[in-house]
């Protein structure tokens, strides 16, 4: 099998209302089986999916306004990236709303249904007479792996999985999980020969050995069942639930909320810790902390049944500490857990019998894209 990837090129800027078939058959030779590969951003213009910037409003606000505001669940929420579960299932950095390669006082969302558009785009290349597959794309960042990469958000006429399951590989055994993301990899082969500066938003597809379809999910198919997400929380997230009112700690074990320090004096990192481990620098510099965090840090103590007290050390660089006046080890730890889950450096020690909570700088965060 042999393929090919051919990028369209002389689209010009798309415009709401455009016929995005009619276009890119216009300059590009289709043929029957092909699969034309199409960034989402024309796609959410040519579909008027753009929302205008409110009146001095930067676009980095914005941004953030709009992802809150289109989130089915945030999943990690932190100063540098904001990534959540959008309507459709994507987990993605600002729920894919984007200002790049659009005109000043805009920014892009997603198609209001991905898959809807991919289909769409499906029936009007047919009504140009040719018979194609179509792979709406989106650019993410990947837990674990820095870079980013396209990934299929609409899929209509080709299978989004080829599922190789009850195959046998070439010693004969059977083969029980392997399911290939065919639409990603369509999605990241198409990205090989464009740029986001390159003016190429369109990819022809060619030589692919597959069957077109009308039927399937669509990338639908792609997301994975919440019952079965080993991931579920992002940063910062665990820090929340166990602060929510109905999280973890089971209500009436509290007897009072003990006093929480004022923003600028705690901070904290890593996972619960032994007595004595630190998780993160040995002595981390001292790093105001956002309110918001602290305030989450105060109610997990207090559900806890711990009562924190600042304590600022005379020596400039050493950690800040919060002394846990009431409680024991188990409070501490969840402490520890809140600060390292929301990104600081942190560890609890046995002082005479005062169980002390060192923290100290938050650790940086790298955006996914």
């Amino acid at each position: 099998m042999s393929i090919t990837i051919e990028p369209v090129t002389g689209l010009g800027e798309i415009q709401p209302g455009d016929d995005l078939a009619a276009l890119v058959s216009g300059r590009a030779e289709i043929a029957d089986g092909d699969v034309v590969v199409i960034a989402q951003k024309v796609v959410s213009k040519a579909e008027g999916a753009l929302v205008p910037l409110g009146a001095e409003e930067p676009v980095a606000a914005a941004r953030r306004r709009l992802a809150r505001e289109q989130a089915a669940r945030v999943v990690v929420d932190t100063p540098g990236v904001l990534v959540v579960e959008t309507a459709h299932g994507l987990v993605c950095a600002n729920a894919g709303i984007d200002s790049s390669n659009v005109p000043d006082g805009w920014l892009a969302v997603l198609p209001k249904d991905p898959d809807a558009s991919a289909r769409a785009l499906r029936a009007a290349f047919r009504d140009q007479g040719v018979d194609v597959g179509v792979v709406v794309t989106d650019t993410f960042g990947r837990p674990w792996r820095l870079g980013q990469t396209d990934v299929a958000i609409g899929v209509a006429g080709v299978p989004p999985l080829r599922d190789e399951r009850g195959e046998v590989d070439r010693e004969g055994r059977p083969l029980e999980v392997t399911e290939t993301a065919l639409a990603d990899e369509l999605a990241g082969a198409a990205d090989l020969v464009r740029t986001k500066s390159s003016g190429v938003p369109v990819v022809i597809v060619r030589g692919l050995d597959c069957a077109l379809s009308d039927e399937g999910e669509g990338a639908e198919a792609l997301r994975r069942r919440a019952t079965e997400d080993l991931f579920p929380r992002g940063r910062g997230m665990l820090a929340a639930a166990l602060a929510a009112e109905e999280g973890p700690i089971a209500p009436g074990t509290v007897e009072g909320h003990g006093p929480v320090a004022e923003p600028g004096t705690v901070g904290g990192h890593g996972s619960v810790a032994e007595p004595g481990a630190v998780i993160g620098p040995e002595q981390p510099t001292p790093q105001p902390v956002a309110g918001e965090h602290l305030a989450i840090v105060g109610e997990v103590a207090a559900r806890a049944g711990a009562e924190l007290v600042p304590v600022r050390t005379g020596n400039a660089a050493a950690a800040p500490t919060v002394r846990q006046v009431r409680g024991d080890r188990v409070a501490a730890g969840l402490v520890v857990a809140a600060l390292l889950d929301l990104g600081y450096a942190a560890r609890w020690r046995d002082v005479d019998g005062v169980l002390v909570v060192e923290a100290g700088e938050e650790q940086p965060v790298r955006s996914p894209g």
